[in-house]
């Protein structure tokens, strides 16, 4: 059948409003489509993506090279260096009054080290050292804070060296060892550390 002249000017639309208006209600929304099983799934693994993304990113962050035992590393505001890792143990070593934290039988499997870390300030802001944002950190163990430290504090002017002696309690078995500062820092502490089976 000929589509008069005025059919033919009309657009699609106007001469099949029920077949458009059908087709307009056969297209999904937006929520509908995520509601599918393919897209819920779709949206998840990215989902999951980001979060790894930022789990990596916050990890790379506190991460760094690892300065040998004895080398330094750099910190903001200056260096830093571990002098020396002993089991209290070994040597007897004992602050003046010193804490019953330190004088009381570890636990089993655990025994003390004393960390000798020196800090150089280079910068002109100098740095600011505390011990509580120091951590020793190893494959297979959590992150273990300082039991006693001396200083516990300090603000160091450029120029200025800081000795400290920090204490932390490890497990006997512990393995690849490292000092690591919140704000940057990361120190090998070697195999000295080890005791004779207990």
């Amino acid at each position: 059948m000929a589509l008069s002249a005025l059919e033919r000017e009309l657009p699609d639309a106007s001469r099949h409003p029920v077949r458009d208006a059908a087709t307009r209600q056969a297209r999904p929304t937006l929520l509908e489509r995520l509601r599918r099983p393919r897209v819920l799934l779709a949206v998840a693994i990215l989902v999951l993506i980001g979060v790894a993304l930022a789990v990596l990113a916050g990890l790379t962050a506190r991460s760094g090279p690892i300065a040998p035992l004895g080398a330094s590393a750099e910190l903001p505001g200056g260096v830093a260096r571990v002098n020396g890792v002993i089991p209290l143990e070994r040597d007897g070593w004992l602050p003046t009054d010193a804490p019953a934290v330190l004088t009381e039988p570890t636990p089993d499997g655990a025994h003390l080290v004393r960390v000798e870390l020196e800090l150089t300030a280079l910068d002109a802001d100098g740095i600011e050292f505390t011990a509580t944002d120091y951590t020793i950190f190893g494959l297979s163990t959590d992150r273990l804070p300082p039991v006693w430290a001396s200083p516990e504090a300090h603000a160091a002017g450029q120029g200025e060296v800081v000795s400290a002696t920090l204490v932390f309690e490890i497990p006997n078995r512990a393995i690849a060892l490292t000092l690591e500062g919140e704000h940057g820092g990361r120190l090998a502490l070697g195999v000295g550390h080890h005791t004779a089976g207990r």
